[in-house]
């Protein structure tokens, strides 16, 4: 009976998990709020509903996000893909130094074919470039476009730290680069209208 019990259990676990994944994506925003707040009530030990619900969090509750993140990361120390998101998530709320270790631990665990390794470069890239070392944020940077571009959000981040060192000619190339194999372009039309328009918008 405990075992019938138990993989009915993990059953429901995927299944919101597979929810809250595909509310995200769809973008139902105040459904995936209300969905994932009841899923980690239901599954409150379980890091990668914690973390999806921070992501729905940063729309709504911003100021909630990254504690709810730092619960994922409590929940599993020692998941290289828990760590990665958790850091972006963290970083993009000022917690610098939450995102740091989240990204030297993965760092630390990750191997060779890490199904986030872009997303772990972006993260150092973007630290370093708050630390003030722009050479090691552009390689890690342009590594993490290179190595997936087709995620529109590293050529963005790319390009505002182009453009925020009066690079506007090359961030734009970036987006022009990244408009080609990006499956989503909304952010990237955005920013280039800003950069074409406004030299001075990012300094």
């Amino acid at each position: 009976m405990m075992n019938l019990k138990g993989r009915k259990r993990k059953k429901e676990l995927a299944a919101a998990i597979d929810r809250g994944r595909k509310l995200l994506v769809a973008r139902n925003y105040k459904e995936t709020l209300l969905f994932l707040e009841k899923a980690v009530q239901r599954f409150p030990d379980d890091a990668e509903l914690r973390l999806l619900l921070a992501s729905i969090l940063l729309r709504f509750r911003p100021d909630d996000a990254a504690s709810e993140a730092a619960k994922a990361v409590a929940l599993a120390p020692d998941d290289p893909r828990i760590l990665v998101r958790a850091g972006g998530l963290m970083l993009s709320r000022g917690e610098i130094e939450a995102a740091r270790a989240c990204a030297d631990r993965a760092n630390q665990i990750v191997q060779p074919d890490f199904v986030l390794m872009s997303s772990l470069l972006n993260l150092y890239g973007l630290l370093a470039a708050l630390g003030g070392e722009d050479d090691l944020a552009e390689e890690k940077l342009r590594s993490a476009f290179a190595r997936d571009p087709m995620y529109s959000m590293f050529a963005v981040d790319l390009a505002n730290f182009l453009a925020s060192r009066h690079r506007q000619t090359e961030a734009i190339a970036v987006i022009d680069d990244a408009l080609v194999h990006a499956e989503e372009k909304e952010d990237l039309w955005h920013l280039r209208e800003q950069l074409a328009g406004s030299g001075s918008a990012f300094e």
